[in-house]
């Protein structure tokens, strides 16, 4: 394996680990995934070069040697961790995404619940998934079914220059289609991200046609025609990996391509003398960072690191790991013939499937805990996934047909809740807070009210829309609104990205949300609106749940910082004090709201 490659390995696994270690500071840390893709794609890419398509065996034994064996084991390895260490309340959804990964799909599974609102959640690095990051080798292994036949096709065109034009298209249109396409869903999907692999195909047949001059080939008189040596570009492309080092969140759109191209570019020069591609240091983590890569997030998402100590633990344990996996296991499976490769790997799918069945048949996995770790949990289960789905008052509501063209996975509560013994209306709307708090502002009014309407749709923020989900639950609350003319409207939601970014001269949003209270206004007499709260991360009680039982010593560490906080939401808190309204109060506290009975 050329040193250049194996470094430009270490430095994608050391930008995924620094970004997982410290997501607040190494932002654009997860570029290191691209890196991979492009590293991989090549690889494959000259395995089929040198086979012509002849010899499948040659292919057959890439996946199986240097994949699978280990890929099976950290699995089987990681399912018992998260049975042993993680909450019962964790097991569901870890669980999905172990069978997933064993079939080589977590990327279909991301894909799936990024489009359901209540499964979302697990998709984020914030949620103690430890499969999450299993995603891109899903992408990686259905590349590799693929490619065969792009090579296939690849080989009907004789000369390397019109193979250098076919791949060069294929990676100039993956890119336009990829930056077209809904950024969430194209992450994940493989033929979306086919184009940087595609960037590697681009990178061995520019190495096979005419190469750039080395440093010591130029003569004065050539220096006119190409004043840059392949050295010259290499430094420039080492130097844009570097960006991702910023602490600074740079525009993804762009920061990708170049990260990608940057990465083709390097391994088309075959640098020698370059003194980071030649680092014994970074070859190693190189031919360790498969290895790193599969042990380093099912550590950091089961132990998040909160303090010194805590940290040192994880760098320690996932470099000791790795390293010991590295020696002990992969570099012997990989002198295996393939007979008994298929079957160590037999072996390893067989005890993954009747592990599989026993955490979801036997109760030999079930934890017992004392009984005031237990009082905790059961309270706080309460609240996992959603509140509204426990709470003891939600019969007393009756759910109604919603009578509007929306999906019914986008609506989470449309009703009524009875008639009271007061004289005026109220109605609440807004997204998954309307739930969450019904039960708390019902109570609070003492049933004085003749009617309590509710309105819960996904991107329901009431006063704007910057989606098309948020457009779609706009026009159902205003035509709610409308049509009963409650005395009293409660607009509550969790104000997400658009609203904390920064003002213009002329704030669209602003313009929109008083044009929204502006129609409110014809029809009610007072409309209560949340403001900017301070928001813990989503998945917060799992995390809290977790450092209860097993770190309750660092639970301090899970306070927010108010200074970030206040921070995140300062342009949210701009916009509201922008607003006209003559019947609204807006920065209620709970405490104001509980007063109004």
């Amino acid at each position: 394996m050329r040193l250049d490659i194996q470094c430009l390995r270490g430095i994608a696994i050391l930008l995924v680990l620094l970004f997982h270690l410290f997501p607040d500071t190494v932002v654009n840390g997860f570029l290191g995934v691209d890196i991979f893709f492009v590293i991989s794609g090549f690889l494959m890419a000259k395995i089929i070069t040198k086979s012509k398509i002849t010899k499948a065996s040659d292919i057959l034994l890439f996946y199986y040697k240097r994949i699978l064996p280990l890929y099976f084991l950290v699995i089987f390895g990681t399912v018992i961790m998260v049975h042993f260490y993680l909450g019962e309340y964790l097991w569901k959804n870890n669980n999905r995404y172990s069978l997933a990964s064993l079939f080589l799909v977590t990327n279909q599974l991301v894909i799936h619940d990024q489009a359901d609102y209540f499964n979302a959640f697990f998709t984020r690095t914030s949620s103690i998934n430890a499969f999450l990051h299993l995603w891109s080798l899903s992408v990686e292994m259905q590349f590799y079914l693929l490619v065969p036949f792009i090579f296939l096709g690849l080989q009907m065109l004789e000369h390397n220059y019109l193979k250098l034009i076919a791949v060069s298209l294929i990676t100039i249109f993956g890119c336009i289609a990829y930056l077209l396409v809904l950024e969430q869903f194209a992450f994940n999907f493989m033929l979306l991200r086919l184009w940087q692999f595609s960037a590697s195909f681009v990178a061995l047949f520019l190495a096979n046609t005419e190469k750039l001059p080395n440093k010591n080939d130029l003569s004065k008189d050539s220096i006119f025609k190409f004043p840059f040596t392949k050295h010259d570009i290499c430094t420039v492309s080492l130097a844009t990996l570097g960006l991702c080092l910023l602490p600074q969140k740079l525009n993804v759109m762009i920061l990708r391509p170049v990260v990608t191209m940057s990465t083709a570019i390097i391994i088309s020069s075959e640098v020698e003398n370059c003194q980071i591609l030649s680092s014994k240091i970074l070859g190693y983590i190189g031919d360790i960072s498969y290895v790193l890569y599969l042990v380093h997030w099912p550590l950091i998402a089961m132990f998040p690191p909160y303090t010194v100590q805590n940290y040192m633990f994880l760098i320690v344990s996932i470099f000791l790991i790795s390293i010991v996996l590295h020696h002990i296991y992969e570099q012997k499976y990989l002198t295996l013939d393939c007979k008994s490769i298929t079957l160590l790997l037999s072996v390893l799918i067989l005890g993954n499937g009747l592990l599989q069945i026993s955490i979801r048949q036997q109760e030999f996995w079930k934890i017992d805990y004392p009984s005031d770790i237990q009082k905790i949990i059961d309270i706080n289960k309460a609240e996992l996934p959603f509140y509204w789905k426990h709470d003891p008052k939600r019969f007393e509501c009756t759910e109604e047909k919603i009578g509007e063209k929306i999906p019914d996975n986008n609506v989470f509560g449309y009703g009524s809740c009875g008639h009271g013994n007061g004289n005026f209306s109220v109605m609440m709307i807004g997204n998954s807070f309307v739930m969450n708090l019904r039960s708390s502002i019902r109570t609070h009014f003492s049933n004085n009210y003749t009617n309590f309407r509710y309105i819960s749709l996904a991107d329901g923020y009431g006063l704007y829309a910057d989606t098309p989900i948020s457009h779609v639950s706009l026009d159902v609350s205003r035509k709610n609104v409308e049509r009963y003319k409650p005395d009293v409207l409660f607009i509550l939601g969790r104000h997400y990205a658009s609203m904390k970014k920064a003002l213009q001269e002329d704030d669209k949003l602003v313009q929109e949300m008083n044009e929204n209270i502006k129609f409110y206004e014809k029809f009610v007499k007072k409309i209560y609106i949340l403001d900017s709260l301070i928001l813990f991360p989503l998945g917060f009680i799992d995390l809290f749940l977790q450092n209860v039982v097993h770190r309750p010593e660092i639970l301090e560490g899970l306070h927010l910082n108010r200074m970030k906080a206040d921070m995140e939401m300062k342009n949210v808190k701009k916009r509201f004090s922008m607003l006209k309204c003559t019947k609204c109060k807006i920065s209620f506290s709970m405490k104001y709201l509980y007063d109004l009975a």
